[in-house]
This record gives structure tokens, sequence and C-alpha cells, in this order.
């Protein structure tokens, strides 16, 4: 299980990392260094995180359903987070229930699973 869980932590993180170099790149136009530098690092990071993905599917071969719940839920909570705090978005009220309730949802599939 503590494999498990160092795996998934290290997926979240890249695809974090990912989601982050990419809307850093966006913030300038498509010929500027910025750009090509976060559509790089954000896809050489991302593909690579993929190994880590499917370690994911390969401990859980009987659960595949949870797997997917763990992976995207981490990454989507993780990124609206991150994104928030480094661009100093202004989540509205409702996003942060949204994500409140992403992570209430990952807890009772995990429990569940």
């Amino acid at each position: 299980m503590t494999g498990l869980v160092i795996i998934l932590t290290v997926f979240w993180a890249m695809q974090v990392f990912a989601n982050v170099a990419f809307k850093y790149g966006s913030r300038s136009g498509r010929h500027d260094r910025r750009w090509a530098a976060g559509f790089i690092g954000g896809n050489v990071v991302g593909a690579t995180s993929v190994w880590f993905m499917m370690k994911v599917y390969e401990a859980l071969p009987e659960n595949s359903n949870l797997a997917a719940v763990l992976l995207t839920s981490g990454t989507f909570i993780g990124s609206q987070i991150a994104l928030a705090l480094i661009f100093r978005s202004q989540l509205a009220l409702k996003q942060w229930a949204g994500i409140v309730l992403v992570a209430i949802g990952t807890a009772a599939a995990a429990w569940g699973g």
C-alpha cells in the first residue's frame, strides 16, 4: 500500500507540474520562449507520468475503476489548488465546493473499493 501511495503522489506531482507548465507557457505569444518552455516541459513531464499511471493500474489489477478515480481526481484537486496559488486565481465558493466534493467522492470510492 505504501508503494501505491508513493506512485500516486509522484504521478499527481508530475501532472500538476505539467498543468502549471502549460498555463505558464500560455501566458505569452506562441512564438515566445516561455510558450515553448511550457509546451515542452508540460509534454515531457506529462508524457513521462504515464509510466506511473500504468504502475497504478498494475497495482490495482482487479479494480481499474478505482485506479482511474484516484489518478484523475488527485490530478484535478492538485491542479486546481496549484493553479489558484501560483497564478493567484480567485476561486469562487462554488469552485471550492466542487474541489471538496471531488475529494469526498474520491474518499468514498476508495473506501468502497
